[in-house]
Parts: C-alpha cells; sequence; structure tokens
C-alpha cells in the first residue's frame, strides 16, 4: 500500500452520483452467508401488545440483533412475551419449560422504534450480560456527487437513514465520541483538512483543528479529554495528541519518515493503535502511551504482510484489515494486557473465515462489526460467521463507525 493510500482518502472518494439508499430488507431479515460453527439459542416471541407496530418491531429487533434464532413458534429455547401498551408494557422472559424466568416493565415510551430497541437491549442484558446493540447507530460516509461526500446515520438494523452533514465537500471518517453525544470528522476544503466535532443533540458542528496541511484520523479519548489525530507539520505526517478544549500546541508522538494513520484509543485510555509504514514501507499495527512518552512499538503476533484500520474493542480485542495475498480481509486479535502483543482469533467458520473489506468497527456487544464491501456496508457476526447487508447506495457508502449505546 502506498504511503498516503490510506492517509489521503480524497482519490478514492470521488464516487457516482446521489446515492438512493437499500436498507435492510425488512420482509428477509438477516441474509447467513457463512454457516454458523455454533449455533445461537432459540427464541420464539409471542407477542402480546396492544400495539401491533410495537410487537413488530420487538420482532424485527429480535431477528437483527444477531443473538437468537428466532422462530415463529413451536418450543425455544427462550419464549418472550409482552403485555400493555406502548407507554406502559411488560415483558417476560421465560425458558423452555414455559417456566418465568424474569421480567421487566417500560414505561413512558413515547416512540415505537425507541421501546422496542430498550426491550430487546434489556432482553440481551438479562440473558447475556452484555449491552445490547439495538439503540446504538451508525455513522457513515457517503458520496452525494462526483465530488462531494456526507455524514449520514442509521439505526443498528440499517433502518430510518438520515444526512447529517451538507457541506458540499469531503466529510470523511467519521468517528464517535464515548459519549455518543457527538462525533469527529474530517473536512476536505479547497485547500486544506479541518477536524470538525458534529453535536448530535443541537445538529451544529465546530472545527477542533485547522492546522496547516492534513488535519487528519480524530479520534476522541474514552473520557473525551483528549483528541488523537494525524497532522503534516513540518512536513512529516506524524500523529499527535491535543487536550480537547485547549488551544496548546499538539503533542507530536511520532517522528521520522514513516506516515501514521487511524488512530485508535484503548478502552482504558491509556493506549493508542494506530498504522504506520515505517517497516519497509509496509503498513503495520503499532502501540504507544500517548501520556508517558517512548517509542511505538509493532503489536506482535498479527498477521498479513499489511495491517491497517484498527478498530479496539471493549473487551481488548483488535479488528483490522490484514492483507492476505492480494486482498484485504477482517481479522480478529486478542490483545495482552500491555496491547504489544495479539493472539489471533477465528472470525467466522473454521476453513471458511474469509471476510474481504475495508474499515471495521466494533459495536458495542464486542461481536459484531460493521465493515465495507464492495462501496456498501455490511454487518459481520465474528462469532458465528453470518454476514448482513446494512446499507449501500447509487453512491459509494463506506467509512462506518458505530457508536456505543445511546439513551
Amino acid at each position: 500500500m502506498k504511503k498516503l493510500q490510506f492517509i489521503l482518502t480524497a482519490a478514492v472518494l470521488l464516487a457516482a452520483a446521489l446515492p438512493v439508499f437499500a436498507q435492510s430488507a425488512a420482509s428477509g431479515g438477516i441474509v447467513v452467508t457463512a454457516e454458523a460453527k455454533n449455533a445461537n439459542p432459540t427464541l420464539v416471541f409471542t407477542g402480546g401488545l396492544s400495539d401491533q407496530a410495537l410487537n413488530a418491531k420487538i420482532q424485527s429487533d429480535f431477528e437483527y440483533c444477531g443473538w437468537f434464532t428466532v422462530l415463529k413458534s413451536g418450543k425455544a429455547a427462550y419464549h418472550v412475551s409482552a403485555k400493555g401498551s406502548l407507554q406502559d408494557f411488560t415483558v417476560t422472559i421465560s425458558n423452555s419449560a414455559g417456566v418465568a424466568m424474569n421480567s421487566f416493565r417500560i414505561t413512558d415510551s413515547r416512540e415505537v422504534d425507541a421501546a422496542a430497541h430498550t426491550a430487546v437491549d434489556t432482553v440481551l442484558n438479562k440473558i447475556f450480560g452484555i449491552q445490547g446493540i439495538c439503540r446504538s447507530k451508525i455513522v457513515f460516509s457517503a458520496a452525494t456527487s462526483a465530488k462531494n461526500r456526507e455524514i449520514f446515520i442509521c439505526d443498528f438494523d440499517g433502518k430510518n437513514i438520515k444526512q447529517l452533514t451538507n457541506h458540499n465537500t469531503l466529510c470523511v471518517e467519521p468517528v464517535w465520541a464515548p459519549d455518543g453525544k457527538s462525533f469527529v470528522f474530517s473536512f476536505y476544503g479547497p485547500s486544506y483538512t479541518n477536524l470538525v466535532q458534529y453535536n448530535m443533540e443541537t445538529g451544529l458542528s465546530r472545527r477542533l483543528t485547522q492546522y496547516g496541511g492534513i488535519n487528519a484520523g480524530g479520534s476522541l479519548s474514552p473520557d473525551g479529554k483528549t483528541l488523537a489525530m494525524i497532522l503534516s507539520r513540518s512536513n512529516q505526517v506524524d500523529l499527535y495528541t491535543r487536550p480537547t478544549e485547549s488551544g496548546v500546541t499538539p503533542k507530536r508522538l511520532t517522528s521520522g519518515k514513516a506516515v501514521e494513520a487511524s488512530p485508535r484509543w484503548s478502552p482504558d485510555g491509556k493506549k493508542l493503535c494506530f498504522v504506520s509504514d515505517a517497516k519497509n514501507g509496509r503498513p503495520v499495527l503499532c502501540v504507544i502511551d500517548p501520556f508517558a512518552g517512548g517509542k511505538a512499538v509493532e503489536i506482535s503476533g498479527l498477521v498479513g504482510s499489511e495491517r491497517v484500520a484498527p478498530s479496539w474493542s471493549s473487551d481488548n480485542k483488535i479488528a483490522y484489515c490484514a492483507k492476505i495475498n492480494r486482498n484485504y480481509e477482517l481479522r480478529v486479535a486478542k490483545l495482552s494486557a500491555d496491547g504489544k502483543s495479539g493472539v489471533m482469533e477465528e472470525v467466522g467458520v473454521a476453513g471458511n473465515n474469509t471476510f474481504p473489506g475495508e474499515d471495521p468497527s466494533w459495536a458495542p456487544d464486542n461481536r459484531h462489526v460493521s465493515m465495507t464491501v464492495n462501496g456498501a456496508i455490511y454487518v459481520i457476526d465474528t462469532r458465528l460467521g453470518a454476514k448482513r447487508k446494512l446499507v449501500s447506495g447509487s453512491g459509494k457508502v463506506g467509512q462506518s463507525n458505530w457508536s456505543p449505546i445511546l439513551k
């Protein structure tokens, strides 16, 4: 990969016309393109709510969340029923024998989708002890003309697509802030680039950086206080950090002729993973302590002649794209406590674990990733090997980033 290929994305962002998006098919549900190596538990949702739209949405969320094999009827590991109305309903989880295991109440709901997302995420928490993904959102970049890209957002199932920016330029590389209330993206002006933060609550944007040269790869630390970024100061493309709300001079973390890209914070906020081509001009994944100083260290134990586009999960796994032969494929590694080494994990079905694509991003359940495949966005189940199309369009769609749980 050429040095600037994974820094300056503009050349590959010039795509087709105004996007007409194709969302996940409501009738078809998830399309499994690889057989499961370990089956999900079965579940039947029997409905019971007075609001039929809410019944249907809860059913859909169970199908799309990726944690169950949803049956229409019959015996299943879990039976879920609901009783009441949109504003006040109770959900009951029963075992295969029909014995109630747990129940909870949801009140003051005003909107069908939000109520369904909360209900199914709560079921996931009660059964598996995890954060669900139904209340999460996905931001992505899409071509709106031959020379422009804007930032869009959709629900976890590909529904409710909405355009957020309208700058008639290249708006790319959106990355969520850890609180889910904003995201940072790269804004390409006529002769400059800036990092911009978009506020989801107000719909307003503000410039975070406007240094000379490249301003890209913006990523906020888990506490939101530090911005990691890629700058081309002094004719060098390097990794920097800076307090988010401060105008102080950025702190340079790397130096030399190597080109850096794609910084991502560790879940504890003490380390940064990033891409560097310091090793014989080929990009690899490195880790550095952005606060204590010291040199960056290549993460050992990872496969691929080139390794790009890291995403660091909250349970300390790295999803990235590895160049295998001539193609980039999804790979996952469990990292050591210091982040300096990884143990490769199988993705999907043994012997059939090839998932070509770009820009993986972990869902908050640490199981699913969104990923760009041939100009569309897919969701990959890293455990079972299921794959479903999330969003596609007449123009190129990609660079997705999965939010934390939005409450």
